[in-house]
């Protein structure tokens, strides 16, 4: 189903190879890819992590200033700050033609962050967005990755259950890079799904950036793209 693939910045111009994305066998000590022998990493510091070479060694690395992401973004949260200004942006832009039997498909990703807690519902609001054009119905401006608050993925997402003190702990921070600071998190695997019609043709932008300013980095990992034969809504949720 796989038509064409290209790194982009938010604004659609042609994105430059370098370490803000890439394709893991691992992502530190703990998480494996959900399928298959690698996932797709996006971050905006280094999609790598020590001793690898291209690790970010610290909680930021910034590489492209002044981005652009489409209309409608970042998307504000209800009671918080909300930040304008976007820097490190990147995406992976897929373009797909569905099975003539699809009448879905889903993806699983887990989103990590610097940001968590310090910066929850400030203008600090690192996002991830997955945009589909046609945009299904169900999607916020075409993004169908957000909780049941309708929050995008960012610090301030319903999800975050990785970190000290949190449900799940720690152990998926360890040796990701996100273990340096007391004050970073993540999401556990999450699963975003929406409905499509078969043998149709759509374009998927998986899109992340910083909010606010370059610092405290945030990284997407993704994996486990699959087609649906039963008829599914657009929904993101925690996996069984």
């Amino acid at each position: 189903g796989l038509v064409s693939a290209q790194y982009l910045r938010g604004d659609g111009t042609p994105f430059a190879t370098n370490v803000q994305h890439g394709l893991q066998s691992a992502f530190g000590t703990n998480v494996a890819p959900q399928l298959g022998q690698s996932m797709l990493v996006l971050a905006t510091g280094g999609a790598r992590y020590a001793p690898q070479v291209g690790a970010c060694p610290s909680e930021t690395c910034e590489f492209n200033p002044n981005g652009a992401v489409p209309t409608g973004f970042p998307q504000d949260v209800p009671s918080c700050d909300g930040g304008n200004e976007i820097f490190d942006d990147i995406s992976l832009e897929l373009s797909l033609k569905a099975p003539a039997n699809a009448k879905g498909y889903s993806f699983d990703f887990r989103f990590y962050s610097y940001e968590y807690p310090e910066w929850v519902c400030t203008q600090f609001n690192d996002q991830f967005v997955a945009i589909v054009d046609p945009a299904p119905v169900g999607a916020i401006n075409g993004n169908i990755a957000f909780d049941s608050m309708t929050n995008p993925v960012s610090v301030n997402i319903g999800f975050f259950e990785v970190c000290t003190g949190c449900a799940s702990g720690t152990a998926d921070l360890e040796g990701t890079g996100f273990d340096v600071l007391d004050d970073a998190g993540a999401t556990n695997w999450l699963r975003t799904q929406a409905p499509i019609a078969g043998g149709e043709e759509f374009t998927i932008k998986f899109l992340i950036w910083d909010t606010g300013d370059g610092a405290f980095d945030s990284t997407v990992l993704i994996d486990n793209f699959r087609w649906l034969a039963d008829p599914v809504a657009v929904s993101t949720g925690g996996i069984d």
